[in-house]
């Protein structure tokens, strides 16, 4: 019947199938099974089986061959992978699964025959390619960082003949000051690791003390404990066994190492003090160091450049706009710290503040020549007071650029202004001549604080050094090249003074030589400050002065609105010309 037909049709079909799953599950044992052998084996084990080439795939050398994508694995080589994509197979529609080598069995013979367990030669299989791409894959590391990541290599040790390897603390791989340099302190980096190790033990036995001291009750009058007195005696039993004198061969060897390496060396310090006493500034000078470097990793010690970035003045904290040739110790950290009356620089808060509690300066040296209000001048000798002057030089240096006197301050004087109030003379600005000018400069240098720019006092600078030039009898003019602010500032000194006289002149006819003579100021810049306002011309033969009585009205209500508060008065000067200028 019709219904036998499709029924044995149907048992046909699902006989069919049922061989058909029972030989693709052999098939996929066989490929387990061999997979986890292939995994076990060694790679050259991989790659001759990879080589292997059927009969099935001999014949059909017209049939083009699919490739696909292998997974990389460090159990199989390039070479195998590669020979894995170039295979081609008998059937292309039954192509066989990718084993986790990343390679296919290539013939029938790599096929053994399958057990029973086929679930568990699978979970088997499966967790062995996992372990093993787990093994090598570091993606779930954290990156390694190291120690030349958080270093400049441009940057070396100034020290001559050092390779800037090691760190006197004993905790870094390297450094780029004198004071992290081992060999500038005549130490070796595997002796400045041996000292650290060694102040760690220390630390940690100190720690365990005072925490057993904490035990005790604690009163008033504490007495100290058995452990300190042992301490305290051992202390005074080593200081009193050093030599008070050095002997013959120890006075060479200084002699000697002095002579050998100057000042690039630090000097040596052993028979000098007891051996106590050398060991605890050993142990300042490492924490030193490493609060230094703390700095140069945060950030606040400038690398790659001796730039000082930022100064702290007085109570403003300044920032610098040019480079200036301080001492490479001190241009590295980034940051000085300056007593504002004595100009010293250096290197922390905490060296500024003991400085300030026993410094005596209230005022610059020398002799003050004027004073009106709570404004005051004096006037410093280069040569009397050498330091402060080059001081000075080197902070002025900071915000000019065309600024080249640094030490060779003894042919120059210097006059600075200062404001004071109830703390002491706090600088202002400043302006040098030199003694004797052959070219009658009465300006080599002027400068106005960045604290006090902006509010006159760069104009009463310019005034004051033309009211000496007036007392002398002479014609003065800065001396060139001006600063890009130094222009703008003399421009408009001149400005104002041939205003001014312009507005006080009644008669018909003027002299570019009496306007020289009356203000001081040379002729040749008296022109040129006429032409840039528009008022000299050439007319019929003649040189021309045009009173524009516009620029004067301006000038009048500017002068009103400001006051006279800004201003010099020559009254207030005591002071005669030194000899021989």
């Amino acid at each position: 019947t019709m219904t036998g037909v499709v029924d044995s049709d149907f048992s046909a079909d699902l006989e069919h199938t049922e061989a058909s799953e029972s030989a693709r599950r052999r098939s996929s044992t066989r490929l387990t099974r061999a997979s986890l052998r292939l995994s076990q084996s060694s790679q050259a084990s991989v790659f001759s089986s990879g080589r292997r080439i059927t009969r099935s795939q001999q014949g059909a050398t017209n049939t083009t061959a699919k490739k696909y994508p292998l997974r990389q694995s460090r159990s199989s080589g390039s070479d195998t992978e590669a020979n894995g994509e170039t295979r081609s197979g008998a059937d292309r529609d039954e192509t066989p699964p990718r084993t986790p080598t990343g390679n296919a069995p290539s013939s029938e013979s790599d096929i053994e025959v399958s057990s029973p367990g086929n679930d568990l030669d699978e979970r088997l299989a499966k967790e062995l390619s996992l372990k093993e791409a787990a093994a090598h894959d570091l993606s779930h590391r954290p990156k390694r960082r190291r120690f030349h990541e958080s270093y400049n290599f441009n940057m070396k040790c100034p020290t001559p003949g050092c390779n800037s390897l090691g760190h006197l603390t004993g905790r870094h791989e390297r450094h780029f000051s004198i004071s992290g340099c081992p060999l500038y302190h005549n130490l070796s980096a595997d002796e400045c690791k041996g000292k650290a190790s060694t102040r760690d033990k220390q630390a940690e036995e100190r720690t365990l003390s005072h925490r057993q001291d904490e035990n005790r009750h604690s009163t008033r009058n504490q007495a100290p404990t058995d452990r300190q007195l042992r301490y305290k005696e051992k202390v005074t039993e080593l200081r009193r066994k050093r030599n008070s004198t050095l002997n013959k061969e120890q006075k060479e060897k200084h002699m000697d190492h002095r002579q050998s390496h100057g000042a690039s060396r630090e000097p040596l310090l052993e028979n000098i003090t007891s051996d106590y006493d050398l060991e605890l500034f050993r142990k300042a000078q490492a924490r030193a160091s490493d609060d230094l470097e703390k700095l140069r990793l945060a950030g606040q010690v400038s690398e790659g450049s001796n730039m000082i970035k930022t100064i702290v003045f007085g109570r403003y904290e300044l920032d610098t706009w040019y480079h200036s040739p301080y001492p490479e110790e001190y241009a590295r950290l980034g940051r000085l710290y300056m007593c504002e009356f004595c100009l010293k620089y250096m290197k922390s808060q905490t060296i500024l503040r003991r400085h300030m509690a026993k410094c005596v300066w209230k005022h610059p040296p020398g002799d003050e020549i004027y004073r009106k209000g709570n404004i005051s001048v004096f006037e410093v000798d280069g040569k009397k007071n050498k330091i402060y002057c080059q001081n000075l030089c080197l902070l002025a240096k900071l915000f000019l650029d065309h600024k080249t006197l640094y030490y060779d301050v003894e042919p120059f004087l210097f006059y600075v202004m200062t404001e004071a109030d109830n703390t002491g003379c706090h600088l202002v600005g400043y302006f040098s001549k030199e003694k004797n000018s052959f070219l009658n400069y009465n300006v080599s240098c002027i400068l106005t604080m960045p604290q006090y720019m902006r509010q006159g006092y760069g104009k009463m600078l310019i005034d004051f050094s033309y009211l000496l030039s007036k007392v002398e009898e002479k014609v003065g003019s800065p001396e060139r090249p001006l600063s890009d602010l130094g222009l703008i500032s003399y421009r408009s000194y001149w400005k104002e003074v041939l205003l001014r006289y312009l507005n006080n002149f009644q008669g018909k006819e003027i002299s570019i030589k009496e306007i020289s003579q009356e203000t001081a100021v040379n002729p040749v810049d008296i022109v040129s400050t006429l032409q840039s306002l528009q008022m000299l011309k050439y007319w019929k033969g003649k040189h021309l002065v045009l009173k524009r009585q516009d620029l004067i009205d301006d000038w009048k209500a500017k002068e009103t609105k400001r006051g006279n508060s800004k201003t010099i008065d020559p009254t207030a000067l005591k002071w005669t010309p030194p000899k021989g200028t």
